[in-house]
């Protein structure tokens, strides 16, 4: 199973993890009084001083990393935003990487991440493997689709938990008229509800928990159905 760890393509400019240069100053010398011989004038503890960073700042990088805002609640339109700007980047580079290798332009491509965080193409053609390698060495293009299949991945889930709350009746369940399928739905919307509460950072957890169960496919051309 991919996890967010696929994030680990996206590269920034660290606005979070940039030193802090003014916390530790090189240590000035000057002659001590009648001795000739040179001591520093800051104290010991000024020397060793460090920064620690707070468990916030891997939850910010990790909501910059999926193009959605760092600090503040989210919302569904914040993930859907992320979505369709990131969806349009990657159908439009894909498209150029295809052009440059020879490729059909009506050539069907399912793009998806493998559990190893490599993109991977279901459909088999002659410039398939050569394809996969010029994707897969562009650290810009995996960073915009691991950024596009987590957001959409999310919402896909988001939406399967809701459909599946709506369709569950309670008085079928008092009068035991529902059925295992029924059962099944309510124990897994459980056990999904007991994993979002078991860590400190619920967006990674959902990312974990969407990937499982809403697999995200990219198709090109857009509209392409592969699933018959």
């Amino acid at each position: 199973m991919a996890t967010v760890d696929t994030i680990k393509t996206y590269r920034t400019n660290d606005l979070y993890l940039r030193d802090n240069k003014s916390v530790i100053k090189p240590a000035d010398t000057a002659k001590t009084a009648g001795s000739g011989k040179t001591a520093s004038t800051e104290s010991p503890a000024v020397k060793t001083d460090t920064v620690t960073l707070s468990g916030d700042v891997a939850v910010a990088r990790m909501r910059e990393a999926l193009g959605l805002p760092p600090t503040g609640r989210l919302s569904r339109e914040d993930f859907q935003t992320a979505a369709d700007s990131g969806e349009e980047a990657v159908r439009a580079n894909l498209d150029s990487a295809m052009e440059k290798l020879g490729v059909d332009p009506d050539q069907t491509v399912s793009l998806s991440l493998n559990t190893k965080g490599k993109l991977v193409i279901k459909e088999t053609f002659p410039q398939k493997a050569a394809l996969e390698k010029q994707l897969n060495s562009d650290e810009a293009f995996k960073a915009g689709f691991t950024r596009l299949s987590t957001n959409t991945e999310i919402l896909d889930f988001a939406a399967d938990l809701q459909t599946g709350a709506r369709s569950m009746s309670l008085a079928s369940f008092m009068n035991n008229e529902s059925g295992d399928s029924d059962w099944n739905s309510l124990f897994k919307l459980a056990e999904d509800f007991n994993e979002l509460k078991s860590g400190k950072d619920p967006l990674q957890i959902i990312a974990g928990l969407s990937h499982r169960e809403t697999p995200f496919e990219l198709v090109h051309p857009a509209g392409e159905d592969t699933t018959a």
